[in-house]
């Protein structure tokens, strides 16, 4: 059983959030699990394990906090796809991260932190649902769910362009996955157009080459 994960190159997109208080010291210790974690999706196992353990502690400190816990879901679910072990095993480390994530996004439901620590949250679980292999893990029409409320947030117009840009290459990933060429050309479009000069621009660029004739 060989994965094929993709979301190494998508969570660069995350680099987007500007601390909404600068001295926040909640902002800056998810900057710092953020960077880590980033480099964790390039698929170096050495930084899989310093992601999983920078957030563990971020965990104590802020515990059952909802993005606390979508990046300790991610990080579980990346050492699942890339941990040397046989494929039921990684399954299992997969499955690990799944549980946390959709703990993350129960407590969405009562959380009275900023709003964009929610669509942070809610992105992060997106990606990771629509990346892993949908005949094993069956998550992707959840991953199309939660694409779906982002792009109809109510403050989806207020949001940083390069959030805006994310969610739409999230959606554009989402019709990717359903072979949707129409949709997937509309949100890479709406990509570069939102954020031109960022990082998920450059992946829409690529991706862009490849279904454009």
């Amino acid at each position: 059983m060989k994965y094929i994960y993709s979301v190494l190159l998508l969570f660069s997109a995350f680099a987007y959030f500007s601390p909404v208080v600068a001295n926040d010291e909640f902002v800056k210790d998810i900057e710092i699990a953020r960077e880590i974690y980033l480099k964790a999706t390039d698929g170096n196992k050495r930084a899989v394990r310093r992601a999983i353990k920078t957030i563990h502690r971020l965990e104590r400190k802020y515990k059952n906090h909802p993005l606390v816990l979508a990046y300790k879901g991610g990080a579980l679910s990346l050492r699942g796809v890339n941990i040397g072990k046989r494929p039921l095993d990684r399954m299992r480390e997969t499955e690990q991260g799944l549980n946390v994530l959709d703990r993350a996004l129960r407590k969405l439901r009562g959380h009275k932190g900023h709003y964009l620590e929610a669509v942070e949250a809610r992105l992060v679980a997106a990606y990771v649902f629509i990346n892993l292999p949908n005949s094993y893990f069956h998550r992707l029409k959840e991953g199309n769910h939660l694409v779906e409320q982002l792009l109809a947030h109510p403050r989806f117009v207020d949001m940083p362009s390069e959030l805006q840009a994310a969610i739409y290459f999230a959606a554009a990933t989402s019709a990717d996955k359903h072979k949707n060429q129409d949709q997937l050309k509309y949100y890479l479009q709406l990509t570069l157009k939102t954020d031109p000069d960022g990082k998920s621009s450059k992946e829409a660029q690529a991706l862009l080459k490849r279904v454009e004739p």
